[in-house]
C-alpha cells in the first residue's frame, strides 16, 4: 500500500449533500476565498463543500465537476488578502498558476498559493481535495513573503516530515469538533508542523525563528483565543506576556500593523464566518458581534461596514442568498 492510500484510507469525504453550480461557487467564496468561476455546463454542475474554522485556520473539503477559478487584483479584497491556502489532491487532477507557474495537481500531490496575488485554478472531472486557508502570521510574523518561491509548485505527500504533516491536518479535521478546550492547542501545534514543512521546501536555509518572533506568534494566539473579551487591549495584552505596553507596540511595528487593528481584524473575520454560517441564521447579528468581543450593536455595525463596506445584515443577506440581481 502507498503511503499516500494508507494516509487517506480512512478519510470520510466531504459530508453535505450535493449543491448546485451557483451555491457552490458562493460557498467556495465564503470559506476559501473570492474567485470568478466558469462551468461549461453549469447545469450538469454538483458540488459539495464543507467547511469550519479554529482558531484563525479554515478546513475545507471540497469535491466537485469540471470548471475553473480566477483571481485577479480586481477580485482581491484587502480582507482576504493576507493568506495562504494549502490543498491536498485527493481525487481527479488541478491545475493552480501563479507567480508565473503552475502546478498540475494529481491525487497524492499538494500545493500552495497565496490569497494576495493573481491566480487561476483549472479543476477536471471527479475533482476532490481538502485545504487549510491559514494567516501568513501562523507561519511567520514577518511582513514579507517568505514563501513566495513555492507558491504554484507540485509537492509530493511522501513518508517522512510530509506524510505527517498531512496525517495531523486530516486527523484534525476529522476530529475538529470534538477537540473542545484542546482545539486551539491543536491547531496551533498543527500549524508549528506545516510551517516546519512548508519551510523545508524551500530548498534552502531559512533563518531561525528569533525570540521577537516565537513572542509575537504566542501573543497572536492569545488575541484569538480571547477575542471574546471586550477588555481586550494593549495593557491587558502586554500584562499577560510580561512585557511592556512601549514593547508591545514595537514589536507589532515590524509587522506592518498595530495591536488594536490586529484584534479588530481578528474579530470581524470571526463575525464574517458567523455571518455567513447557515446554522447560525437563528442568532442575531448583534448577539454575533457581542460574543466577538464588540460593545454593542452601534459599534459592531460602525466598524463592521468600515472593514467590509457592508452592514453585518446586508453582509449576512449576500453570504447566505448571493448578491442581488
Amino acid at each position: 500500500m502507498t503511503s499516500f492510500a494508507a494516509l487517506t484510507e480512512q478519510y470520510a469525504g466531504v459530508a453535505p449533500r450535493p449543491i448546485a453550480f451557483a451555491s457552490w461557487a458562493d460557498a467556495v467564496r465564503r470559506s476559501v476565498l473570492s474567485f470568478e468561476f466558469d462551468c461549461d455546463r453549469p447545469d450538469r454542475f454538483t458540488g459539495r463543500v464543507r467547511d469550519r474554522h479554529l482558531h484563525g485556520v479554515s478546513f475545507v473539503d471540497m469535491a466537485s465537476g469540471r470548471h475553473a477559478a480566477h483571481r485577479d487584483h480586481s477580485t482581491i479584497r484587502a480582507a482576504d488578502a493576507g493568506f495562504y491556502v494549502l490543498t491536498l489532491q485527493l481525487s481527479g487532477d488541478i491545475r493552480i498558476a501563479q507567480d508565473g507557474r503552475v502546478a498540475v495537481l494529481t491525487p497524492g500531490l499538494f500545493a500552495l498559493y497565496d490569497s494576495g496575488k493573481p491566480a487561476t485554478l483549472t479543476v477536471g472531472d471527479d475533482y476532490r481535495s481538502t485545504c487549510i486557508r491559514f494567516p501568513k502570521t501562523a507561519i511567520t510574523p514577518r511582513p514579507d513573503d517568505p514563501l513566495g518561491e513555492i507558491t504554484a509548485r507540485p509537492f509530493e505527500c511522501a513518508p517522512g516530515l510530509t506524510d505527517t504533516v498531512w496525517s495531523t491536518v486530516l486527523s484534525v479535521n476529522r476530529n475538529l469538533e470534538s477537540l473542545g478546550v484542546h482545539g486551539p492547542t491543536a491547531v496551533r501545534s498543527l500549524m508549528t508542523l506545516v510551517g516546519a514543512m512548508l519551510r523545508g521546501e524551500l530548498g534552502h536555509a531559512v533563518p531561525a525563528r528569533s525570540p521577537h518572533e516565537d513572542l509575537l506568534e504566542r501573543i497572536l494566539g492569545y488575541i484569538d483565543v480571547n477575542l471574546a473579551d471586550a477588555d481586550l487591549g494593549p495593557t491587558r495584552i502586554a500584562a499577560a506576556h510580561f512585557v511592556s505596553p512601549r514593547s508591545l507596540h514595537a514589536l507589532f511595528e515590524r509587522t506592518g500593523t498595530t495591536v488594536s487593528r490586529r484584534i479588530r481584524e481578528r474579530r470581524v473575520e470571526r463575525c464574517r464566518l458567523d455571518l455567513a454560517d447557515p446554522a447560525l441564521t437563528h442568532v442575531p447579528a448583534s448577539a454575533i458581534g457581542a460574543r466577538c468581543g464588540f460593545s454593542g450593536a452601534s459599534h459592531f455595525g460602525q466598524v463592521f461596514k468600515r472593514e467590509t463596506g457592508l452592514t453585518p445584515a446586508e453582509f449576512r443577506r449576500q453570504a447566505l442568498t448571493g448578491p442581488a440581481e
